[in-house]
């Protein structure tokens, strides 16, 4: 199901974004490999595996990439454009999403707070829309599964708790893409349940790292479908067009709602693409939103 479909569903649900409840959800984002494409094929050049105190880390290394939308891309939204060079330096990103697991580990230490589905916006398929304070159901719980219903600033708690930080959208989205300019993470073909968990496939999370064919080039998983992931950045339908985009952008310093990257096994193939945008309050959880950490890599003397 598509991400304006959900914004439709949420405003259904009445949820507001400002803390007395007077604004009205915007929910903006105007349409916004096995590892190499194998099985035990290692991975490629450059990426190389970290292990740390909980999910291994993918080191991407420093160089130019061009974000934004595929020439020829029918699906292509206004926030999406001007397709634009970026310069990262290294950095790491985590190899799958944070799972139940991890997270309670966290909590464990008294360094994360618990995940209450009261201020949760969880999808009823009965009533077809979100419901806010609605119980999980427990096929969306598990040591291997997503954590979700954490808000942004839970999933920035946890990464600090890591020693990282949420990953800006740039390096998201380089993470995602490598120095390719295909439509989806994998490459141009059409997904597949082997490639992804979307909703033609299951309706609910997954185990991460399970849709195989479906890691990026640098062996990351799940950056397409299972759920969304919160990153560092406030959305900002302009932000492709701001000063400054072109080296390690962090978008806006203020904003109304926080990006979301990746699509879920709720939303269709629009919402699977490399380029996609979209925003979500922060304030909120979603049963269809997780997130992965990112870690700084010192430069050597």
């Amino acid at each position: 199901m598509t991400a304006w479909r959900l914004a439709a569903a949420l405003a259904t649900a009445g949820c507001a974004v400002s803390p007395d409840g007077t604004e009205t959800v915007r929910m903006v984002g105007v349409r916004t490999r096995s590892e190499r494409g194998g099985t035990g094929a290692g991975l490629p050049s450059g990426g190389m595996l970290f292990r740390g105190p909980a999910d291994p880390q993918v080191g991407i290394p420093s160089g130019a990439f061009t974000m934004g939308c595929v020439d020829r891309d029918k699906a292509c939204e206004v926030d999406e454009q001007p397709a634009h060079t970026v310069e990262l330096p290294e950095y790491r990103i985590d190899r799958f999403e944070v799972t139940w697991k991890r997270y309670a580990e966290c909590v464990d230490a008294g360094r994360c707070t618990k995940i209450f589905t009261a201020s949760c916006y969880v999808w009823n398929a009965a009533k077809r829309r979100f419901v806010l304070g609605a119980g999980l159901s427990g096929e969306n719980i598990g040591p291997d599964l997503p954590v979700v219903c954490v808000n942004w600033a839970q999933a920035r708690q946890y990464c600090r708790y890591r020693g990282g930080t949420l990953p800006t959208e740039a390096q998201w989205e380089r993470a995602a893409r490598a120095d390719r300019r295909t439509r989806y993470v994998w490459g141009n073909e059409p997904p597949s349940c082997k490639h992804v968990h979307w909703h033609d496939c299951v309706d609910s999370t997954q185990p991460v790292g399970t849709a195989t064919k479906g890691a990026s080039w640098y062996g990351v998983h799940d950056l397409a479908g299972n759920v969304w992931e919160w990153v560092g950045d406030w959305y900002s339908k302009n932000a492709y067009t701001r000063p400054g985009r072109g080296r390690s952008p962090r978008g806006p310093w203020k904003g109304e709602v926080r990006v979301v990257r990746g699509g879920s096994f709720y939303d269709d193939v629009t919402d699977l693409r490399v380029s996609y945008r979209y925003g979500l309050s922060p304030q909120y959880g979603y049963s269809t939103v997780g997130f992965r950490c990112a870690a700084h890599v010192p430069r050597s003397h």
